[in-house]
């Protein structure tokens, strides 16, 4: 702190003030604060009516902040005082806590952009770290996800089935293989690596690292399946059942609904002919099943039926498997058969046509207008007999608009146009289906499953299924997998991803959030809590709405009489 007159003169000056000017106690002459602090900018803030407060000023190397006070004399003398404050250090730490910042936001980008899904937790489960990869693959958005709690993202996990707490808890690296599903219905396989982070020998966070090996295991799948293919010589005798690669037969189709009846029905009248079939269904719905039992139950089904999957390979190495190559149509090449020729007398199924290459397209439409085919690299050309059965999983004249069909080839394909209903549009199908591939898994794991827990049972017929049948196996053999000793299927046996599917659905609901209005529910309490809650006041307005006749309250609340008893005895709502 200073005193000086009006024109600048130091007056007086405290110790600190000394020590920042280095000067003594004694002035040997007067001295000018503007010759102390060559800073221009300080001079202009000297007005004897105007205080002037947080001015920046530089001296040397350091970094002050000044406030001039005027202040008048009853004698009408002016002065000046000046409060100046070292602020060096705390730019310093502004400085280094911004390129910290910037560092920080600089290595998130980077990690944005690994194609492997990241996420990292502390010890006390809040979610430090999530990448742009991990959002996609579980359908997240990272800025919301961030900051938060794993429970408060994941409600239906707990410490024992959340990897990163397990990983955190035992201090153990844990590696396991999920199926996940997209908002589309697509399914990604992924492994994931999760491990506790040492610092120090300290344990400070959790590390989980996902790959998404969707693509590899659908090319080891299709390279194993070539593999097993055998190239029929002209003396090899015909083939029947398993031996001409299929699995399926129409019997083998679960379904109780009516427009899956008439599908079925339809594609067994179009098994009596060679004509082509374009089979067309959401991800999961089951088109190779039809499309085997097409075969099965077609004049074709003693000779081979062979599948390939359009969106598995690269187009150059696509068309040499369809058309197949002979020597020196391309380094390495060797004198193989195509599919065309290894099918001929028998089906062809092109799985997805829709994701193959228009050029490529091309080709294949000239195969079946001619019936011929000619392989990579040889003038000769072959004649072929071959039903081609193709799949789609988007509407073809929506693929046309997109560039991602030929229309004439369309035309050629659809001789026979077979729609497969999703799921969702025919949940009575969901119990017979349950039943079905609780049978199926339950021998194989070595499990008994005597019932479902009837809240969970609900879940599962009122689920929307964007994966389809396919989804629904895999949470059944989900459930299957992690059963014991128990006998029965409970909410905690849903696989992770499946619950916290099921309760976004519940909470996107616009019919349950205009219930949830009229009905009583406190906030408070754990999840499980307030879901009871919730359900046990659905219950006694629907009851008070029917004036308690079960039945009808049952019909309001989508539950058949014996579920809602069920309920009533579980909620102590007996009558």
């Amino acid at each position: 702190m200073a005193i000086t007159n009006e024109r600048g003169d130091v007056l007086d000056m405290n110790r600190s003030a000394m020590r920042l000017f280095s000067l003594s106690s004694v002035f040997a002459a007067p001295i000018s604060i503007f010759e102390l602090i060559a800073d221009m900018s300080l001079q202009k803030y000297f007005k004897p009516d105007k205080e002037a407060t947080g001015i920046p000023v530089s001296f040397g190397t350091q970094e002050l902040v000044a406030n001039v006070l005027p202040t008048q004399t009853q004698s009408g003398s002016l002065y000046y005082l000046i409060i100046l404050k070292n602020i060096t250090q705390q730019q310093k730490l502004k400085y280094q806590l911004q390129d910290l910042h910037d560092t920080k936001l600089l290595y998130d980008a980077v990690l944005d952009e690994v194609d492997q899904g990241l996420s990292v937790i502390n010890h006390e489960g809040k979610i430090l770290f999530y990448n742009r990869k991990m959002g996609e693959i579980e359908l997240k958005e990272p800025s919301a996800v961030k900051g938060k709690r794993i429970f408060e993202v994941w409600p239906g996990l707990t410490e024992e089935t959340s990897t990163l707490l397990a990983s955190m808890k035992l201090s153990k690296v844990l590696n396991h293989r999920e199926t996940h599903f997209t908002n589309t219905g697509k399914a990604v396989t992924t492994l994931t690596r999760t491990s506790p982070l040492l610092v120090g020998g300290k344990k400070l966070a959790t590390i989980q690292v996902l790959k998404d090996i969707s693509e590899q295991k659908q090319l080891a799948e299709t390279i194993s399946h070539l593999q097993n293919q055998k190239p029929q010589d002209d003396g090899e005798p015909a083939m029947s059942g398993a031996a001409n690669h299929t699995r399926f037969e129409f019997k083998d189709i679960v379904f109780v609904s009516r427009d899956m009846r008439q599908t079925v029905e339809q594609a067994r009248r179009a098994a009596r002919s060679s004509s082509n079939v374009l089979i067309i269904g959401e991800t999961g719905t089951g088109k190779e099943l039809f499309a085997q039992s097409l075969h099965n139950e077609s004049p074709r089904k003693k000779e081979p039926f062979i599948a390939q999957n359009c969106a598995a390979l690269p187009e150059s190495l696509l068309e040499g498997l369809l058309f197949g190559t002979s020597p020196g149509s391309f380094t390495g090449a060797i004198d193989r058969q195509g599919l065309f020729e290894q099918a001929d007398g028998g089906t062809l199924l092109l799985d997805e046509i829709n994701s193959m290459g228009l050029n490529l397209q091309a080709k294949l439409l000239r195969v079946l207008q001619e019936k011929k085919s000619q392989r990579l690299g040889s003038a000769k050309v072959v004649d072929v007999d071959v039903r081609i059965i193709a799949t789609m999983n988007e509407d073809p004249l929506e693929a046309i608009r997109n560039g991602h069909l030929r229309e004439d080839l369309y035309y050629r394909l659809s001789v026979v146009n077979i729609t497969i209903p999703p799921l969702r549009k025919r949940k009575e199908d969901i119990p017979a289906l349950i039943e079905s591939f609780i049978a199926k898994h339950a021998t194989a794991l070595g499990v008994t499953v005597d019932e479902i827990d009837p809240d969970v049972y609900q879940y599962l017929l009122q689920f929307n299924w964007p994966g389809n049948v396919r989804q629904l196996e895999h949470v059944i053999e989900g459930c299957l997998n992690l059963m014991y000793d128990e006998r029965a299927i409970t909410f905690e046996h849903l696989p992770h991803s499946f619950k916290d599917n099921m309760l976004q659905n519940l909470a996107s609901s616009g019919e349950l959030a205009a219930t949830m209005s009229s009905v009583p529910f406190s906030l408070g309490g754990t999840l499980e809590e307030q879901v009871a809650l919730l359900e046990r006041n659905l219950i006694m307005k629907a009851l008070k709405e029917s004036n308690g006749n079960i039945t009808r309250a049952g019909e309001k609340l989508g539950l058949s009489r014996q579920n809602l008893n069920y309920k009533l005895k579980k909620y102590n709502l007996q009558q």
